[in-house]
């Protein structure tokens, strides 16, 4: 019997918004990359004021200008605009809840060129010849560790949350945060436990923006900042908690269980591994790490967003079974939290 969905039918406006939701993300980044936001934080101003604080020219800023006025990021009243509501909070510069850096992120130019030609990748089975984002050189990761996304400090709280029934009880909590990219992760845990210190592994050019983020969150003093591969690199040790978020997406599920062996031998009897990221179920309940499981198909040889199930059974066949699964309502990762014996 044919299956029946209850779902609305797709509509022509619908369509055609997906056709076109590509141009709504190149107006936005030009905004950002031109400073738009910042400029009328103080207030009000037409085109040709915004063009000279902004040296940019006058006709192509007003064609922006009214772009971003069509989708409800600014206001007009025919001459002057200013920001629309709640767009200051979230993109000007200055405010503490600024997430318009997230466009060299979410939209970066990487992705922008990747999926630029994704039948060609899907084609192909995988990425261009030469591309490969966990080469070293690869700068996302920059813009990825200063920036970080949107969900990347709610997670960050969600895995100390978990941590803590088994945390509070200890002192002196010894982190390992695995290409732990800005840090946050491991550095929250820090902030939640006084006595805890970190160590952050990953390449040299990441770390310098780990080391912002680290100051920023009055941490630096207890994070030492350890350069290299995670494969290889001698690890130290042993540790208490040992953080892999957002990692195991990049590489096969085998490259991943000899990843989370290795982590395992430089645990504490007791200690605690934890596995944090996007998960991809079917059928779909969430929309972007379907997403990024393509670009990841752009990006790397083998690598794809793991379902939760993937997750569970990489610890287990790691020698970590029976991982608690943690999750936050409006959060769209998920931590696994895994017991070393003993």
């Amino acid at each position: 019997m044919p299956h029946v969905s209850d779902a609305a039918p797709l509509t022509r406006a619908e369509l055609l918004d997906l056709m076109q939701g590509f141009k709504k993300t190149a107006v936005l980044r030009a905004a950002v990359r031109l400073g738009v936001f910042d400029a009328l934080a103080g207030g009000p101003a037409d085109a040709a004021e915004l063009a000279t604080r902004l040296a940019v020219q006058a006709r192509g800023l007003r064609l922006l200008l009214n772009a971003l006025t069509a989708l409800r990021l600014l206001e007009c009243d025919g001459h002057r605009y200013r920001l629309g509501p709640g767009t200051g909070p979230l993109l000007v510069s200055s405010e503490p809840a600024y997430c318009g850096g997230n466009v060299y992120v979410a939209s970066s130019d990487r992705e922008w060129a990747a999926l630029g030609d994704l039948a060609g990748t899907v084609r192909n089975g995988g990425p261009i010849p030469g591309t490969d984002a966990t080469a070293p050189g690869f700068d996302y990761w920059v813009d990825f560790a200063e920036h970080t996304t949107m969900a990347t400090h709610g997670g960050a709280h969600m895995v100390a949350d978990a941590l803590e029934p088994w945390a509070a009880h200890r002192t002196g909590l010894r982190v390992l945060d695995v290409a732990c990219g800005p840090g946050v992760f491991g550095f929250a845990l820090a902030r939640r436990h006084p006595d805890a210190r970190v160590v952050a592994l990953d390449r040299p050019d990441v770390l310098e923006k780990a080391e912002e983020h680290a100051r920023a969150m009055g941490v630096l003093d207890r994070v030492e900042f350890l350069p290299g591969d995670m494969f290889d690199i001698p690890l130290g040790g042993p540790y208490d908690v040992v953080l892999v978020a957002n990692v195991l997406l990049h590489f096969s599920a085998a490259a991943n269980v000899r990843l989370l062996r290795r982590l395992r031998g430089v645990l504490k009897p007791g200690g605690r591994l934890v596995v944090a990221g996007f998960t991809a179920e079917m059928p779909p309940d969430q929309l972007h790490p379907h997403l990024l499981s393509l670009l990841m198909l752009s990006w790397t040889a083998e690598g794809e967003v793991p379902s939760a199930a993937d997750c569970e059974r990489m610890l287990a066949d790691a020698g970590l079974p029976g991982a608690e699964s943690h999750g936050r309502p409006g959060l769209p990762i998920r931590a696994f939290v895994a017991a070393a014996p003993g």
